[in-house]
C-alpha cells in the first residue's frame, strides 16, 4: 500500500475511533522522507494522541512539524500549528500551577506556614521563573498567529487557527482560576458546594476585583475566536468542521456552568455529525448530553482519575 494510501487509512480509522489501529500506521508515516506525508501523518498525530497524559509528545511533534511546514511553504498550516503549540505550552503552564499551588498549600489554610521542607521552597521559585519563561512564550507565539492568520482568505484555515485561538483562550481561563484564587480553608469549602459554583457565586468569594477582570476577558475571547471559527466554516460550507467547531464551543459552556448556550450548539452539532455519521463525535455529543442533563453535578476528576496527584511510586502500587 502506497504511503498516500495508508494516510488515509489511517485517517479514516481515527474518524472511527479506531486510534490505536490509527497510530500504527501513523507513527509509521511520520517517519517518511516525503516531507508532505510526514507534515500530514503530524497532523493527524495531533487529533489522535491525548494531550493530558502526552503533552510532551505533541509539543515534540508539533515543533517538528512547523519546520517541516515553514520548509514547504505553507505558511497558512504553520500558523495552524503555532496555534496548536499555544495550547500544548498552555497545558504545561497549567500543571507548574497547579504543583506550585501544592507546594504552598497549608500556608493557604495556616497563616504561619511557610514550606514545609526548604527543596519545596527552592522548587516553587523556580516554578515562579518557568512559568513566567511559558507566559512569555506563549504570548509571543499569539502574536505571531495573529499577524499570520491575516494573510490567509482560506475559510477552512482561518476556521481552525480561530478555533485553535478560542482553545487558547480558555485554557487561559482555566490557568487564571487557579492561579488568582484567593483560597483559605473557608473560601475553599464554601466555594466547593455545588450551587455557589452553579450560579457563579464563586467568583465573588474567591477571586479579587482584578483577577475577576482577567478572568472575564479570558472568557470572552474564547468565545469570540470560537464564534468567528463558526463563522469561518459556514462561509467555506465545512461541514464536518462545523460540527467539530459547534461540539468543543458546547464543551467551553458547559464547563463555564451555561447550560442553555452549551444545549444550543449541541444540537447543532448533533444534527451535522448525524448527518455525516460521525460515530466517533456522535459519542461524544452523547456523553456531554448526559453531563449537561446532570448540570455537571458529577464532573471528571482527571487529576485523580490519572494518578497525577500522586507520586509515580505509589501510583505504581495501585493506589487509589
Amino acid at each position: 500500500m502506497s504511503e498516500a494510501r495508508e494516510l488515509k487509512e489511517a485517517q479514516k480509522l481515527i474518524a472511527l475511533n479506531q486510534k490505536e489501529r490509527a497510530l500504527q500506521l501513523l507513527w509509521k508515516l511520520y517517519a517518511s522522507n516525503n516531507p508532505d506525508i510526514k507534515l500530514e501523518a503530524g497532523l493527524s498525530l495531533l487529533v489522535a494522541l491525548d494531550q493530558l497524559t502526552e503533552n510532551k509528545k505533541l509539543l515534540e511533534i508539533t515543533e517538528e512539524t512547523i519546520k517541516v511546514a515553514s520548509n514547504l511553504g505553507r505558511k497558512e498550516v504553520r500558523a495552524y500549528l503555532l496555534s496548536k503549540k499555544a495550547i500544548f505550552l498552555l497545558a504545561d503552564l497549567g500543571f507548574l500551577i497547579y504543583r506550585r499551588r501544592n507546594l504552598n498549600l497549608a500556608s493557604g489554610v495556616f497563616k504561619w506556614i511557610d514550606f514545609s521542607l526548604e527543596k519545596d521552597k527552592k522548587e516553587y521559585e523556580a516554578i515562579i521563573v518557568k512559568c513566567d519563561q511559558l507566559d512569555k512564550e506563549i504570548s509571543a507565539v499569539e502574536a505571531e498567529v495573529f499577524d499570520l492568520v491575516q494573510s490567509t482568505a482560506n475559510h477552512y484555515f482561518r476556521g481552525h487557527i480561530f478555533m485553535s485561538l478560542g482553545e487558547v483562550y480558555f485554557s487561559r481561563f482555566l490557568n487564571n482560576h487557579l492561579d488568582l484564587m484567593i483560597g483559605g480553608k473557608w473560601r475553599s469549602k464554601i466555594c466547593n458546594i455545588y450551587f455557589v459554583r452553579r450560579w457563579k457565586l464563586d467568583k465573588l468569594i474567591n477571586y479579587d476585583r482584578d483577577a475577576r477582570r482577567k478572568l472575564n476577558i479570558s472568557k470572552e475571547k474564547c468565545i469570540m475566536f470560537f464564534e468567528r471559527a463558526i463563522s469561518e466554516f459556514k462561509s467555506g460550507n465545512h461541514e464536518a468542521d462545523l460540527a467539530h467547531a459547534f461540539y468543543n464551543f458546547a464543551v467551553k459552556f458547559t464547563l463555564m456552568f451555561r447550560f442553555i448556550k452549551a444545549r444550543k450548539y449541541l444540537n447543532q452539532a448533533k444534527l451535522k455529525a448525524e448527518a455525516r455519521n460521525e460515530i466517533t463525535l456522535l459519542t461524544q455529543i452523547g456523553e456531554l448530553e448526559r453531563r449537561i442533563k446532570d448540570k455537571y453535578r458529577h464532573y471528571r476528576n482527571y487529576v485523580e482519575e490519572f494518578g497525577l496527584d500522586l507520586p509515580r511510586g505509589l501510583r505504581a502500587k495501585g493506589h487509589p
